[in-house]
């Protein structure tokens, strides 16, 4: 179990050491280093990912980790006196997904710092368990707008916020993939028009590859989808945006949600006949909405990201089978496709329906 543990990287002093530590072969005990020390040396060292997953990584260890661990030695930390109680500390103060997200970047940190400064990592799960107890997130419910839903949050939006909603509606690209298309990536074939996804806006604003192999992928258009890539790319050079802002210039997404997207929502969610209730000085906030549930208002709060999960709702309606679906999203696996929409599939269930009322007492 030793040997394994430590991924057979031991020598005879070694094992000398850990059947009898008071042996004269056992060499003298290293002192680990500082938790805050480790960090440093492995941001330094990682290189595996994408600069925007470096920097997150990098902000939640440099931030709440070394705070609260930082001045532990790497070899003293255990999970009873130190990683059970940080835990418990960070489930008060943080969402469930922002506390496994600190817990799953720690753990890669004391992953490498097995086996030269331990024996174990004390953040993997423990034997015999399912789990390392972390709050559990409440899964995000997806809005998914019916076509006259879409129609009335396209109405208050501005022309080129309101040429990407109806580009994502149509397509089912993701906000960076549709801010990363270049007009060379459009192909209005009149037999088989396409979109090719190859780059992405990544959220520092660098043009990246696709996260995964699945993602670089060829959507195909419909004839209105066709028409609407024809009139956002006529007159432009092969490596201009397809979609700009007011000035013609690339969109920066965080600004887009926050100065366009947010307030095309709340503009929606108003109703002409019940307008939201003032502040007693006659202030009304451009966030506030109503609270009626007449139909010429938008009821539900979508993100940028549920324009995605609507095209689906419409790919399911027309009868698209889940693979097509999958290939068409860039999912890596047909579960998360089925995990995430397979309760809009119709399961044919009416005729059992009407077999069980006939039988029921």
């Amino acid at each position: 179990m030793y040997v394994e543990v430590r991924q057979h990287q031991v020598d005879s002093d070694q094992v000398y050491t850990a059947i009898d530590p008071d042996s004269p072969r056992a060499p003298a005990q290293k002192q680990t280093p500082l938790l805050r020390d480790w960090i440093e040396r492995w941001v330094r060292l990682k290189v595996d990912v994408r600069s925007t997953t470096h920097a997150e990584y990098a902000r939640l260890l440099r931030c709440r980790v070394v705070r609260d661990l930082g001045d532990l030695r790497v070899g003293d930390i255990t999970r009873y006196d130190h990683l059970d109680p940080w835990k418990a500390a960070l489930s008060r103060e943080l969402a469930p997904a922002s506390v496994g997200k600190h817990w799953r970047v720690l753990s890669m940190v004391m992953r490498d710092a097995v086996p030269r400064w331990r024996d174990d990592n004390p953040l993997s799960c423990p034997a015999g368990q399912h789990g390392n107890g972390l709050p559990r997130p409440e899964p995000y419910e997806a809005a998914f707008l019916s076509a006259e839903q879409a129609r009335i949050l396209l109405d208050h939006c501005g022309p080129q916020l309101q040429a990407l909603v109806l580009a994502a509606l149509g397509t089912g690209l993701r906000l960076g993939e549709l801010l990363g298309l270049r007009a060379k990536d459009i192909d209005l074939n009149q037999t088989r028009p396409t979109v090719r996804v190859q780059r992405v806006l990544q959220t520092d604003g660098v043009l990246g590859v696709p996260k995964t192999p699945q993602s670089r992928r060829t959507v195909t258009l419909t004839r209105s989808m066709a028409l609407l890539f024809a009139y956002l790319t006529q007159d432009k050079a092969a490596e201009e945006r397809v979609f700009t802002n007011a000035d013609g210039k690339p969109w920066n997404a965080g600004n887009l949600r926050q100065r366009y997207w947010r307030p095309a929502v709340a503009a929606a969610q108003r109703c002409v006949l019940h307008p939201p209730a003032a502040s007693p000085s006659g202030w009304v906030s451009a966030t506030a909405v109503s609270s009626c549930r007449c139909a010429t208002r938008l009821q539900a709060r979508p993100r940028f990201h549920d324009l995605r999960h609507s095209h689906v709702a419409y790919l399911i309606a027309a009868g698209w089978d889940l693979y097509l679906i999958q290939l068409r999203l860039g999912h890596a696996s047909i579960r998360t496709t089925f995990d995430t929409y397979g309760h809009l599939l119709p399961h044919g269930e009416q005729d059992q329906l009407a077999a069980l009322q006939r039988v029921l007492p």
